[in-house]
């Protein structure tokens, strides 16, 4: 089904990059509304080009456009045994191709979990930890009123569904320890007036 196709291209960036998807984001109604207008996990820069194809078509918005499984066989097989000028393969061409494959994907993933630096140790603890309404099991949502499923471009580009909030240049030095203070100096004085007016 292309439902399962779609997940398959999450498993395999998820695999390739060992960020589950959509970690630091609530799994809500808005989330289900950024992936309908085409929001995608971002797809790590260590995956090879033909993969990253693969994981692209398969997260097509339409059903109808995803490469069904005979499809993303057929496009890894023609990736992995390049053929010769006549376009026949030999079994030692086969076997030789096959081997350097599984070698250059092995590397890819050893290359995801290799954390032999503190900084980038550090760095990975960071994109591991998820929202606190990050979930990853069944639960229910209302999920009526999406809209049209649509493909997103540019995902760096993509703007989400929820309320945005406005970030502070930081070169407005703001103390937000006055600003606290001085929203308590308020507070205290409303309820002093309204308990006056009793």
């Amino acid at each position: 089904m292309a439902s399962d196709i779609y997940s398959l291209g999450i498993i395999i960036n998820e695999i390739i990059s060992i960020i589950p998807p959509f970690n630091k984001e609530s799994h809500d109604y808005y989330l289900a509304m950024d992936i309908c207008r085409g929001k995608r996990p971002m797809i790590s820069n260590e995956t090879p080009n033909f993969l990253r194809d693969i994981i692209q078509k398969c997260w097509d918005a339409d059903p109808k456009n995803r490469p069904d499984s005979y499809k993303i066989e057929t496009l890894i097989k023609d990736f992995m045994y390049t053929k010769n000028e006549k376009g026949i393969h030999n079994e030692l061409e086969i076997e030789h191709e096959k081997i350097e494959f599984t070698e250059q994907f092995e590397k890819l993933i050893k290359s995801s979990y290799n954390f032999t630096e503190t900084k980038t140790t550090n760095s990975l603890k960071l994109q591991l930890i998820s929202h606190s309404q990050a979930t990853y099991t069944s639960q229910p949502l209302d999920l009526t009123n999406l809209p049209n499923p649509e493909n997103c471009q540019n995902q760096e580009e993509f703007v989400s569904s929820r309320v945005q909030t406005t970030d502070i240049p930081e070169s407005n030095n703001v103390d937000f320890l006055d600003l606290f203070d001085a929203f308590n100096v308020k507070s205290s004085n409303i309820s002093t007036n309204q308990s006056d007016n009793i």
